[in-house]
């Protein structure tokens, strides 16, 4: 089994899904299986296990929604808060007053799906950019009335890091060091701060690296640079790499130790109050707001059919996918987690062959847990 999965990999890296990967496994809170494959990049360093991959919307589940339940843990945000208890009534337009905390986690809000921001953020200062990136989403025509349609929205996630920022009272990647990353003694998932110029084409100050490795992104066409320890989101950059949908970079250990963490206080009350084991079950459960969406709050959970989690996760699961080639799945009936990061969009994000990979690379790591009999 171990050499099908080794096969596979080696398959991806000679078929251009991807030039470095990193994959683990685990069971019952255990690592069973850990592996690493390829480059960086073309000429770059060997993948690692310390290896950074731009973890995109993998922030939604490793940031925002950690945020939320710990803000609903402490009594500080309700779930049925609706939008206009966040923002004054004189910005606030009428179609928006219904929206709910819950309708942004459950991706039914009604918001669209996407929107380049970033050609007109760029030009301002960026102090400007913030407040006037809040005024362009709530400007933004709804798709849909709140809770009647199920549509994935980087625009809901964009929103709830603004108020988050506003109950935590500071920046995104501050609370998220301070309520999350140091208290479960995570050095390993972080951001990548940074002075963003108003011209793409200049490169930004970044925070310091102090020597980590990046797995490389895309040659952007925007940015008309290889990214390199760079966020790759667009809107995110221009936010000077810190938002609630995007911006995270990570390790396969850092992510399973966040989410470790998590499904321990989930089976047994932490006694801390800002992590509610009924909070967390609840955003960890489907809705059912809108027939047949798969969504719970913050997290995905596996379709009937052609799940990219693929064939063996059991309904009671939860996940998430990042554009970049990220992907990070629980099963929690059988307590296994399964971790895949790869650099999918280097050099281009026109390549689509991760789709097909994703869940065979699954299937194959779920049957050799299976044949660890280690659950």
């Amino acid at each position: 089994m171990i050499a099908r999965i080794e096969q596979l990999f080696e398959d991806g890296l000679r078929e251009g899904i991807f030039s470095g990967a990193s994959l683990l496994a685990a069971a019952r809170g255990t690592i069973l299986f850990e592996r690493q494959w390829g480059h960086t990049r073309s000429g770059g360093s060997p993948i690692s296990t310390e290896t950074r991959f731009d973890l995109a919307s993998l922030t939604k589940i490793l940031v925002t929604t950690p945020l939320a339940v710990c803000a609903a843990s402490r009594g500080a945000l309700r779930l049925d808060h609706t939008l206009d208890a966040f923002f004054p009534p004189d910005v606030f337009p009428a179609d928006k007053r219904d929206i709910s905390i819950r309708h942004l986690l459950n991706h039914c809000s009604g918001l669209p799906a996407y929107r380049p921001f970033y050609r007109d953020l760029i030009s301002l200062p960026p102090p400007s950019r913030r407040p006037a990136l809040l005024d362009a989403i709530l400007r933004t025509p709804l798709a849909a009335p709140p809770g009647t349609v199920a549509c994935y929205s980087d625009l809901g996630f964009l929103l709830l890091g603004v108020i988050l920022e506003k109950l935590f009272d500071g920046r995104l990647d501050q609370v998220a060091r301070k309520v999350v990353f140091d208290p479960f003694r995570i050095d390993s998932l972080h951001f990548r701060s940074m002075e963003v110029p108003t011209s793409p084409e200049i490169i930004p100050s970044l925070s310091p690296a102090d020597g980590l490795s990046f797995a490389a992104t895309e040659h952007c066409p925007w940015r008309k640079r290889l990214l390199v320890g760079e966020v790759h989101d667009e809107n995110c950059y221009c936010l000077g790499g810190v938002a609630g949908h995007a911006g995270l970079f990570g390790t396969a250990r850092g992510i399973f130790t966040l989410l470790s963490r998590f499904s321990d206080i989930a089976r047994e009350p932490s006694g801390e109050p800002a992590w509610s084991s009924d909070i967390l079950a609840e955003f960890r459960r489907r809705q059912g707001i809108v027939a047949d969406s798969t969504w719970a709050l913050g997290f995905d959970t596996p379709s009937a059919s052609n799940s990219s989690a693929g064939r063996f996760f059991s309904p009671r699961s939860v996940g998430h996918l990042g554009f970049s080639g990220t992907s990070a799945w629980m099963d929690l009936e059988r307590s296994v987690i399964i971790i895949l990061l790869t650099n999918r969009i280097y050099p281009t994000r026109c390549n689509e062959k991760l789709k097909s990979f994703r869940p065979l690379a699954h299937d194959l790591t779920m049957e050799l847990l299976h044949a660890t009999e280690e659950f």
